[in-house]
């Protein structure tokens, strides 16, 4: 199983790889029945023996790199809603912004009390405080749409789930402060069931409504992930991969991951900047045979040829047409492309020394 942390703007535009790590799947399930542990067993044992600990794992390591002083911001689905990655962030002042899971106990004084006050359940007693709109992908594709959220938030206090062991000195585990924050999709065309509906819990300072809309809106960049994830299956088919070990497969994922950020970062450049020199993206020597070879010419331009230009050219070496009709490169078109110049590339180094 690959786990990547993808660095992206608070505009979208995809900065690289942060941390990228391999985890071999153990088989749970075999193991469990063979030794008769129950669902109540497995979910009370440590996070350090569960997947869960990737998480914490990447959070440290991010910890860890100089920034520069530019704040980063863990923003995670639902999978990464866990209390030790809070309490670990708490600890560690590393900001998260994750998705809620489930209808959770929280403001509790100690951890073992009895649960009187529900995430959820508080979330939606309250009236709207404010409305925002978002771009929402339809079904993982390639098509949007705008959704309005009403928008509740209120500070809360996490405990520590009640089947999690007591700290090492005895005492009990500590509760957590975060805000959180609920975006809802009252109206709109589509079906009920595919209304967006997100509880969102950070440790970021959330003091009026306009923070909390950042919030939201910063949350909905996460699916620039499941792009990145399927710019690296479809256009590079790292999961066709035919490799004999898993070293050399990791080793041709870790080599086409940086391809694939290249070509999701040219895809988001060329909205964000379709008129800056494509210099930004191909040296000298790339440019000029990729210009050559689609205009079909022995001389490179007098100009420095647009982002936009490129994008084109590189899809256009991919199959794609370019039809006025048709609608923006698709990914599999932009990877053969991508291909195809690199083989150009490679040859006239090759001749040419």
């Amino acid at each position: 199983m690959l786990h990547n942390t993808l660095a992206i703007t608070t505009d979208g535009l995809p900065l690289g790889l942060l941390d990228q790590r391999f985890i071999s799947r153990k088989k749970l399930h075999q193991s469990q029945k063979e030794s008769g542990k129950t669902d109540r067993s497995r979910a009370s044992k440590s996070i350090k023996n569960k997947e869960s600990q990737r998480w914490i794992d990447v959070l440290r390591q991010c910890h860890a790199l100089d920034l520069g002083g530019t704040q980063l911001v863990h923003v995670c689905d639902r999978e990464a809603d866990i209390y030790e990655l809070f309490r670990d962030a708490s600890l560690l002042d590393e900001k998260v912004l994750v998705r809620a899971s489930h209808n959770r106990a929280i403001n509790k004084s100690f951890q073992h009390e009895e649960a009187t006050a529900w995430l959820f359940d508080k979330l939606s007693e309250r009236r709207a405080q404010g409305r925002t709109r978002v771009t929402l992908q339809v079904n993982g594709k390639k098509k949007y749409r705008e959704a309005t959220l009403s928008i509740v938030y209120m500070s809360v206090f996490l405990p520590a789930p009640t089947n999690r062991t007591v700290a090492k000195d005895g005492e009990s585990l500590p509760m957590v402060s975060l805000t959180a924050i609920m975006a809802i999709e009252k109206q709109g065309s589509v079906p009920l069931k595919d209304r967006a509906c997100w509880t969102l819990l950070t440790n970021l300072p959330v003091d009026d409504v306009n923070s909390a809309i950042e919030k939201v809106h910063w949350y909905a960049q996460r699916w620039n992930i499941e792009v990145f994830h399927k710019v690296l299956k479809s256009g590079c088919g790292v999961e066709r991969a035919q490799l004999a070990s898993a070293e050399r497969l990791k080793r041709y994922i870790t080599v086409k991951s940086i391809i694939a950020w290249r070509l999701f970062w040219l895809s988001r450049v060329q909205e964000s900047d379709p008129d800056g020199a494509c210099d930004q993206i191909l040296d000298t020597i790339e440019w000029q045979l990729l210009h050559r070879k689609i205009n079909k010419t022995r001389t490179a331009p007098e100009n420095i040829p647009t982002i936009r230009e490129v994008f084109i050219w590189i899809a256009k070496l991919g199959g794609y047409l370019n039809r006025k009709s048709d609608p923006d490169p698709g990914i599999i078109s932009l990877w053969r492309g991508w291909e195809r110049l690199s083989d150009i590339v490679d040859d006239h180094r090759d001749i040419c020394g």
